[in-house]
């Protein structure tokens, strides 16, 4: 099976490794990523998931990840980076919830079960964090 298949898996390693420690030398992911993942990453393959995580505009990910010459390893610029996609804070989820309340008077019963349904969701994804 192609080892890109796991790319995401192995971005999400990257950014526990960023965020847990200053400087990660490229080694450290690939270790790992075996240990974690269980299988072998190159790596010039890091350093690819590294530039497409910082770089990549399909992905859409655009993490502040930089590189120090003199340690010969990789830091998050921005210590507050959350790796994914944008996330909602509380004022946004309120906000959300005041839309969905005010579309739904001009929806019918069935659009208004499925934005409801939808709302719902949102809501137990992030109380749950």
């Amino acid at each position: 099976m192609p080892q890109n298949k796991f790319a995401i898996a192995r971005y999400s390693v990257i950014d526990e490794l960023l965020k847990k420690n200053t400087y990660v030398k490229t080694s450290t992911i690939a270790e790992t990523c075996k240990r974690n993942l269980g299988y072998e990453v190159s790596q010039r393959t890091i350093q690819l998931d590294l530039n497409s995580m910082k770089n990549d505009t399909f992905l859409g990910f655009f993490a502040p990840i930089e590189y120090c010459s003199k340690r010969k390893a990789f830091f998050y610029k921005d210590s507050d980076y959350q790796f994914g996609y944008q996330q909602l804070n509380l004022s946004e989820l309120d906000l959300l919830e005041n839309v969905c309340n005010l579309a739904s008077r001009h929806l019918k019963a069935d659009q208004r079960a499925v934005l409801g349904d939808l709302l719902f969701k949102i809501k137990k994804r992030y109380i749950a964090k």
